[in-house]
């Protein structure tokens, strides 16, 4: 599934990846209100992960209301909140931005991406206490 890779080398566990990436794909309108969602065991064998890991990542989901989720209907994706929305076209300003900053330093836009997947990593690892 493109829309989906496991990140080996992130700190954060599988399951906060996955519903990182499907907030993601909710908020910026991949996922329309109304569809429905893979099943989380069709997703985890999809993304060959566990059925808990994908579980665990659509609790969390419905509890945050990105989806509601009932046996024999599947997870479906709600109507998003203006607030929720704003926020994340903010947050899209704030990365053009600083992407169009780094490619004014000429740096190309693989650079870029390497650049901030290696910063990520870094904080994530900060954050979370340096565990490994």
């Amino acid at each position: 599934m493109a829309w989906f890779e496991v990140d080996k080398e992130s700190d954060l566990p599988i399951w906060l990846q996955l519903r990182n990436r499907m907030v993601y794909l909710i908020t910026t309108g991949y996922f329309k209100p109304g569809e429905k969602l893979p099943t989380v065991r069709g997703l985890a064998a999809e993304i060959s992960i566990n059925f808990n890991t994908v579980n665990k990542a659509y609790i969390s989901l419905v509890d945050e209301g990105y989806i509601d989720s009932k046996p024999g209907r599947g997870a479906i994706v709600r109507e998003i909140e203006e607030e929720k929305s704003e926020k994340f076209e903010s947050v899209d300003t704030l990365i053009e931005d600083c992407v169009d900053a780094c490619l004014a330093m000429g740096l190309s836009f693989d650079d870029v991406n390497k650049r901030i997947k290696k910063k990520m990593r870094e904080m994530e690892k900060e954050r979370s206490g340096g565990k490994d």
